[in-house]
């Protein structure tokens, strides 16, 4: 028997208490864009379950998104990327669209491309396989306007504070 468990923060240990000591426990962290079938499931390699487990387990959430693989010990790393990203990226795309908006787009329209900029940016990364500089460096132009913004991004700190927010 295997009990998968979405419960956000709750470890193996903690969820024993409520699980006879026979069954067998998964518990990928859940996070909000599984609710549109792009979330990030990671599956704990170091749970002690089957490959047929883990299978049944990716039959049942293949659906919401994507599954990874990961060691106990990078459980607080993978939270912070994926469990705390949505947040950080809610925020740029807030900002992406309150800065249309600043430029005179109408606030429905500057969110629709602020988010759809998102997807597209993040299906380059995902399909073309290129690190993120280089897609970055293929749209920045000799002394175009990405190149500018980009530089306001960096003296803002941007790259920092996402660092230090993971």
């Amino acid at each position: 028997q295997l009990v998968i468990s979405v419960v956000s923060g709750c470890n193996i240990e903690r969820l024993r208490g409520f699980i006879p000591e026979k069954v067998d426990i998964l518990n990928p962290m859940p996070i909000t864009p599984c609710l549109v079938g792009e979330g990030v499931f990671a599956f704990n390699m170091d749970c002690g379950i089957s490959k047929e487990q883990f299978a049944m387990a990716e039959d049942l959430l293949d659906a919401l998104g994507t599954i990874v693989y990961i060691h106990e010990n990078q459980i607080e790393a993978l939270s912070g990327v994926c469990g705390c990203g949505p947040a950080y990226l809610y925020m740029m795309i807030e900002a992406m669209a309150d800065g249309g908006v600043a430029m005179g787009l109408p606030r429905d329209l500057a969110m629709k491309i602020a988010a759809q900029t998102a997807i597209g940016a993040g299906k380059m990364v995902l399909e073309t396989g290129m690190h993120p500089g280089a897609l970055k460096d293929a749209v920045c132009s000799p002394k175009g306007a990405t190149i500018l913004g980009v530089h306001a991004l960096e003296k803002g700190g941007l790259r920092a504070a996402a660092m230090d927010a993971v």
